[in-house]
């Protein structure tokens, strides 16, 4: 009961970002939103169309898009146990000086993990003195590469398209384990090493002076700068030589729990008289999955945070997705439109039962993967055996 009526209070005195006195509305030209279809009809003869999870707009975030600098702003980092067993994972509270919650997009009330930052002894706090910037943590998820790259790095390419000066950043505030493509991502993108404070790092965090990026993320909504800002915030350039055959991937999703492909011997059986390459995203570097990527005719992949590597592909570059009904994520549609791809959906035929979306099984139907690469590519090819990357895989 003293936990419902704290959370009521909560809801009562919470204040939402883009009212505080501290917020700014980003340029025009940051406010663009993509198209948002509810399905993707192009499922083949007597299947049902594919439904696009979206998430609402009433979590994801009404208004515009900006900047919120605030005085003394206090966040909460609470762990967070999944199935991923993911140590580093994170749910954040923010609240202002006053401990009334700062609320934004997928915010979460946090007036009892302010009191508990209050009362606990126990909780480290740390103050963060200077300018801190806050990126990412949209999810509580720290190992996945697309909300790296599509939320924490945009988020530092949204701050300094809104005029902050990176030279003024004393401490950039998010998710991180050290994984040595987190280590080479911020390199490309500018953010000195040392500035980097985890999330994970404390139980709470004081901020002197922070700047919150306000927009949406987390890949069911997009904006329709994402593609340019991951090239420019990173440096991408296509390599002027791109003389050489082009290649067809197969991105495995090898071992990972997240959604694995049940049926891959059947799909890759399927796929086989194509010429296609089998590779896994996480036993490469980063700058040898762009590289990958740039030399791409097709990707064929499941459903999976590697996909975001589409971003480095050429124009004209065709995507095959698989997707499972119960995650449909649209968010590599919107980057390959953004991209100028050609992108195609072939949706699970069956999913494990009684499993969490994110995590649950799925497989497809082979003989529709090859009438889609039939479609495509014309006529299967008679290829030695495919070149095989192979690894641990990210989600």
């Amino acid at each position: 009961m003293f936990s419902l009526a704290i959370d009521l209070l909560d809801r009562a005195l919470s204040v939402e970002a883009r009212r505080r006195s501290g917020f700014r509305p980003a340029p025009d030209g940051l406010q663009g939103i993509m198209p948002t279809p509810e399905t993707w009809e192009e499922v083949g003869p007597g299947v049902a169309p594919l439904v696009w999870r979206r998430e609402d707009p009433a979590v994801a975030g009404r208004g515009p898009a900006g900047v919120l600098v605030e005085q003394g702003l206090r966040i909460s980092s609470l762990p967070h146990v999944n199935p991923d067993m993911d140590e580093h994972a994170r749910w954040l509270r923010l609240s202002d000086a006053r401990m009334r919650t700062v609320r934004q997009a997928h915010w979460k009330l946090g007036l009892r993990a302010a009191f508990q930052r209050k009362l606990d002894a126990r909780m480290s706090v740390a103050r963060l003195d200077g300018d801190t910037v806050l990126l990412g943590a949209y999810y509580p998820d720290c190992r996945n590469y697309f909300h790296f790259w599509v939320d924490a790095m945009c988020d530092f390419w949204f701050l300094r398209q809104c005029g902050l000066d990176p030279a003024s950043v004393r401490h950039v505030l998010m998710p991180w384990n050290g994984a040595n493509w987190q280590e080479e991502i911020v390199r490309l993108c500018g953010i000195p090493r040392e500035r980097v404070v985890p999330l994970s790092s404390a139980d709470a965090f004081v901020l002197e002076r922070a700047h919150v990026p306000v927009r949406v993320k987390g890949g069911t909504r997009n904006h329709d700068w994402i593609v340019e800002a991951l090239r420019q915030v990173s440096g991408w350039r296509l390599p002027e030589d791109l003389s050489g055959p082009a290649r067809r991937l197969y991105v495995t999703r090898g071992g990972t729990p997240r959604r694995p492909l049940l049926n891959e011997p059947d799909v890759l059986d399927a796929m086989h008289p194509f010429g296609f390459e089998v590779i896994d995203c996480a036993s490469l570097s980063v700058a040898d999955q762009r590289a990958l990527f740039s030399q791409a005719e097709i990707v064929v992949a499941p459903h999976g945070a590697g996909l975001v590597n589409m971003a480095w592909a050429r124009p004209g570059t065709k995507l095959v997705e698989f997707m499972p009904r119960g995650h449909a994520n649209p968010c590599f549609m919107d980057l390959c439109a953004q991209a100028g791809l050609v992108y195609r959906n072939i949706p699970s035929m069956t999913e494990e039962d009684g499993v969490e979306p994110l995590f649950a099984g799925f497989a497809v139907d082979p003989d529709r993967i090859a009438t889609v690469l039939r479609d495509l590519l014309g006529d299967p090819v008679s290829p030695a055996s495919p070149t095989s990357h192979r690894g641990a895989t990210r989600s």
